[in-house]
């Protein structure tokens, strides 16, 4: 006696539809692929300080400068890169400013977010009126699922004033990219 086999009808269109994402699910995003971006503007208007001390450079702590992110990672196990550039004076020949990353949203209270102490330098043995571009890029990984508040921060060291006011009509764009591990 045959065996009868029966089977659902397979409409080969509609299974092509249902594969093609005009949005593609974050599930679905390959590994060493871009998640989510998030670009913001700042304007660079006038700044200084001369405390020996890590300063935020965001807007709780200044009503000039914003160079803070705020965004919600998808993956926890991904990489965070973030995006800055400015344009700054140092009036102290032997005096320079490190640059640092801070979730100032971590469960532990505000954290580091990169590896290393610093993320940045710049001004070393400039001309104390020299006005110098900084390209500030660094990562870290994800350490919480919550909402991150990126903050960057300057600690001009050896003295000296550290000077943002190039031109209040120009825009700096800061940029978090999280990219899936």
């Amino acid at each position: 006696m045959p065996a009868r086999v029966t089977k659902p009808a397979f409409n080969l269109r509609d299974k092509l539809t249902q594969l093609d994402y005009a949005e593609l699910p974050y599930e679905k995003v390959q590994k060493g692929g871009i998640v989510q971006t998030h670009i913001k503007y700042t304007n660079n208007k006038t700044y200084t300080t001369s405390s020996a001390t890590w300063n935020s450079l965001d807007a709780a702590n200044s009503t000039h400068v914003d160079f803070a992110i705020k965004f919600t990672p998808r993956f926890h196990n991904s990489i965070i890169v973030f995006e800055t550039d400015m344009i700054s004076k140092h009036n102290d020949e032997d005096g320079y400013v490190r640059f640092r990353l801070v979730d100032m949203n971590h469960p532990n209270g505000t954290t580091v977010f990169h590896s290393n102490t610093y993320c940045a330098a710049a001004h070393y043995y400039i001309e104390t009126d020299a006005w110098i571009n900084t390209h500030i890029c660094t990562k870290g990984p994800v350490q919480h699922m919550g909402e991150h508040n990126l903050v960057l921060q300057v600690f001009p060291y050896n003295g000296g004033t550290w000077s943002l006011s190039w031109s209040g009509s120009d825009y700096r764009t800061v940029k978090v990219t999280e990219i899936k591990q």
